[in-house]
């Protein structure tokens, strides 16, 4: 039986890919300043088609091998198909009962193995122990993706820890005490639709418990996975998390007497009331359906070892709320330490809200460039 070491803590420190999507050769992206800091704050600009969404896609890809010993494909060409490889760090306080010590983990995918050793001065700098290596690749004549054989002790210990905690459903909102790892990725085609009327009932909702990767995309393809079931799930628990819920998003996202209303027991539904009047959630705007996700899903999911990426930022976003989500966005990372995000934009106006060269208390911020077939230099 393989031990289990508890995460808790860890934070996300780079990226290497090798020739996955538009970004041919090594790139490596660095996810701390100068000094070795994890940044909170991160921001990747660069032209459409310049491989903005192939970062994200990898990054949300370590995570969720984590979520499983072994899986059919990694689900990408040039991992499944090409000579595509991944190595994502992060730096992780493995706890055994009696005494918590940093590793800088790197979890690595694909048959190239591993693209960067870090050196003594690199460990000394994050103030890690040592580096231990967590490797999926494709098994030799069983065709499955699994750990290899050249996995260390403690990277597989700590993968066991993340499966012994599977599907443990949050207590609260904003759950930042557990320091396991989670990703919430919001993909640039995202927002809400009507999820079926059909089977609607007081059903727990898909995907709330803890999971290493959640994937945030079109919201209520089905009632198990829609925001109308969350919120009567929180309604039917009577714990209050219906109700902040409610108040985040009618703080946060509506103006003008717009507010989200008590549960509809009848219809099962959350309704959004305005000048007397009701509508559903996925007859909001574009951009509302958006935020509004947005808001509840990250409150929902989130752990205290949470990190955030959103490809397309601004998507559907009009001037003002383009700057009310990058403030939110500031001030969430202000607030809850361990979690930090990671954006994607191709608009000069996200590069001036976040300003990544400017020092501010809180914050942690860097940024990089990114254009096809080439590496990424650092901002």
């Amino acid at each position: 039986m393989t031990s289990v070491l508890r995460p808790t803590r860890f934070n996300p420190l780079g990226l290497i890919l090798a020739d996955m999507g538009p970004l041919r050769g090594l790139t490596e992206i660095k996810l701390t300043d100068a000094s070795g800091r994890p940044t909170n704050l991160y921001l990747i600009m660069g032209p459409n088609g310049a491989g903005k969404t192939t970062v994200l896609e990898a990054i949300h890809l370590a995570y969720s091998l984590l979520d499983g010993r072994n899986c059919a494909s990694f689900g990408q060409d040039d991992l499944d198909r090409g000579n595509g490889g991944v190595q994502f760090d992060a730096l992780v306080a493995l706890d055994d009962g009696s005494r918590s010590r940093l590793h800088l983990l790197s979890i690595v995918l694909g048959d190239p193995g591993l693209l960067k050793r870090w050196t003594p001065d690199e460990l000394a700098l994050v103030d890690a122990a040592k580096q231990i290596i967590l490797h999926f690749a494709r098994a030799p004549g069983i065709g499955a993706i699994g750990r290899t054989q050249g996995c260390d002790s403690e990277a597989i210990a700590f993968a066991e820890a993340i499966l012994e905690r599977a599907d443990d459903p949050p207590r609260t909102l904003f759950e930042s005490a557990n320091g396991y790892p989670t990703v919430l990725y919001f993909p640039s085609d995202r927002g809400i639709r009507r999820p079926p009327e059909v089977d609607r009932s007081i059903t727990r909702p898909k995907g709330l418990g803890y999971r290493a990767a959640h994937r945030f995309d079109i919201d209520g393809t089905s009632w198990e996975s829609s925001l109308d079931n969350l919120f009567v799930w929180f309604a039917w628990l009577a714990d209050g998390r219906e109700d902040l819920c409610r108040e985040l998003v009618n703080q946060l996202v509506f103006r003008n007497g717009k507010t989200l209303g008590a549960i509809d027991r009848q219809r099962l539904l959350v309704p959004v009331e305005v000048n007397g009047a009701a509508h559903r959630l996925d007859q909001l705007s574009s951009g509302e359906r958006q935020f509004v996700q947005f808001v509840v899903r990250v409150a929902s999911h989130m752990t205290g070892s949470t990190l955030v990426l959103i490809d397309e930022t601004e998507q559907h976003l009009h001037v003002v709320m383009r700057r009310r989500l990058i403030n939110l966005i500031r001030q969430w990372a202000k607030d809850y330490e361990g979690v930090s995000f990671v954006m994607t934009s191709h608009q000069t106006e996200s590069m001036r809200l976040l300003a990544p060269k400017i020092e501010e208390p809180g914050l942690v911020k860097g940024g990089c460039l990114v254009k096809p077939r080439f590496a990424a230099p650092h901002v």
